[in-house]
This record gives structure tokens, sequence and C-alpha cells, in this order.
């Protein structure tokens, strides 16, 4: 995938990340996470960079 977008390429990007893709979710299903429980996890991130953005304005 890194190859692919690092030259350019975006059939072969494609197909990477259609594959980590893939694979992400067989690993959710197998381990009973939800796409919620990813997208609870990506917001509290948000958060959590915005606090670290603000911080380092103020400084």
């Amino acid at each position: 995938m890194i190859i692919g977008g690092k030259a350019g390429d975006k059939k072969e990007t494609i197909y990477e990340l259609a594959d980590l893709a893939y694979h992400a979710m067989v690993l959710m299903v197998e381990m009973g996470i939800t796409v919620e429980d990813v997208h609870k996890e990506l917001a509290s991130r948000h958060i959590i960079d915005h606090k670290v953005k603000q911080e380092k304005m103020t400084k």
C-alpha cells in the first residue's frame, strides 16, 4: 500500500487498500469488534487531538 501510494500507482494502491480492508474486517468479525467500536475510538482521538492542538496554540 505504501509503495503503491509513494509511486503514485492508483491501481496498485486501491488493490492493497482493498486487501487491508478485507483482513481488517475478518479480524473485526473474529474479535467481535463493530464499526461503532472503531468509530468511538476515532472520535475519542479527535477530542484528544483537539485538546493537544489548543494547548500548543496557547503556549
